[in-house]
């Protein structure tokens, strides 16, 4: 046997463990949690249950993403609370993206430091939100 079949060999045993166990793992383009797959696409995550052959559901960050799948494939539904934390968490990314371009356009430096105070605002409530969503995926 060469060492590129005993690689292979290895990587089948490592992966068959790995199914039955809630741990995330990377194969090929998508991350698995026991029969729950989640890849990326060009408008977020995609997140398949294998076992029933069908999407869940499309997030827009990969946290919410993770988040659902570990849960799932413990048996717990949290779909609904982690999308609206998806919502949220995208609606202040766009609110910084916003705010970081109109602090640089700006000469006006009271509508500057206004949007600079709004965008420390932004990024403090989805920091806030992704922790609750870390609260799901490590807890």
């Amino acid at each position: 046997m060469t060492a590129e079949n005993l690689l292979h060999d290895l990587e089948e045993i490592v992966n068959r463990g790995l199914e039955d166990s809630a741990i995330p793992h990377a194969r090929g383009n998508s991350i698995r949690i026991k029969h729950i797959v989640v890849r990326k696409s060009p408008k977020g995550y995609l997140i398949y249950d294998a076992k029933e052959n069908k999407q869940v559901v499309r997030t827009y960050f990969k946290t919410t993403a993770v988040a659902i799948a570990k849960n799932l494939a413990q048996g717990i539904d949290i779909t609904e609370t982690a999308m609206e934390c998806d919502e949220l968490m995208l609606k202040h990314y766009n609110d910084a993206v916003f705010y970081k371009h109109s602090i640089r356009k700006t000469d006006d430096e009271v509508k500057k430091d206004i949007r600079e105070a709004r965008l420390d605002i932004a990024i403090q409530e989805s920091q806030r939100v992704r922790s609750l969503l870390d609260h799901y995926i490590f807890c």
